[in-house]
Parts: structure tokens; sequence; C-alpha cells
């Protein structure tokens, strides 16, 4: 009862103002908080001696496994889907990688976030020729 006889009119303005601020600060960041790609092995631009057997994609954020796709596009255009492996990290995804020639290869996923929201990317590597 002591805190609001000295709550003035200026304070309670200054006090709202400070909560406002704060809110749209921080509210759209967790309400708009989609699934970013913060690593993938291999690294978007690699130059690879030897070709990988899996693709690993790390997201900020724990994926719904339901639509998560991922595919390779090789250096020919044409596109494979490409098979998930078990992976204990919510947040992460595995795929099988086929036996891969020398040349440039793009990944491209598809994945749904546990808040809803979809995220699609690409990653692009090379397999160098020895």
């Amino acid at each position: 009862m002591a805190f609001c006889r000295h709550l003035t009119a200026s304070r309670l303005r200054h006090i709202l103002s400070c909560l406002f601020l704060t809110w749209t600060i921080f509210m759209p960041a967790m309400l708009g908080a989609h699934a970013v790609l913060i690593e993938s092995q291999p690294p978007h631009g690699a130059a690879l001696r030897h070709p990988p057997a899996t693709i690993t994609l790390r997201f900020n954020a724990a994926l719904e496994r339901v639509i998560t796709q991922v595919y390779l596009m090789d250096r020919k255009q044409h596109e494979m889907p490409l098979e998930l492996l078990d992976d204990p990290h919510a947040n992460q995804v595995i795929a099988r990688l086929p036996k891969l020639e020398p040349g440039v290869y793009t990944i491209r996923y598809k994945v749904l976030a546990r808040d809803g929201h979809v995220t699609e990317g690409t990653i692009r590597f090379t397999v160098l020729r020895l």
C-alpha cells in the first residue's frame, strides 16, 4: 500500500514505458523464432579432398521430424531426396549421402521447428578432383 501512495503519474508512465520497451525488444524474437542453421558438416562453401558420407545440419531450435526434407543436387542439376538417419539431438539432422564424384553439389533442406515455423535453405560444397 505504501508503494501505491508514492506512485505518481510520471513514475507510472516511466514504468509502463520501460515495460513496453522491454516487450517490443524481446517479444518479436520469441514470437518469430525460426529454426536457424548454425552449423553444417560439411560447411557451406567447403572444398573437400574426400567426399563426405553424410551431411549434418545443426539448428538453434528443436525440430519436428514430420516434414524434414533434405535433397542433394548434383553438378547436372539432378535432385534426389536423401535418407535421414536417426539422431538423438532434437536440433540436428543427419542425412546419408551417396558416393560422390568430384564436382559441385548443393544440399537443399526444409525443416519444421517445434514452434511451427518452416525454414528452408541451401548449402553448397565441392568435392575436389585429386
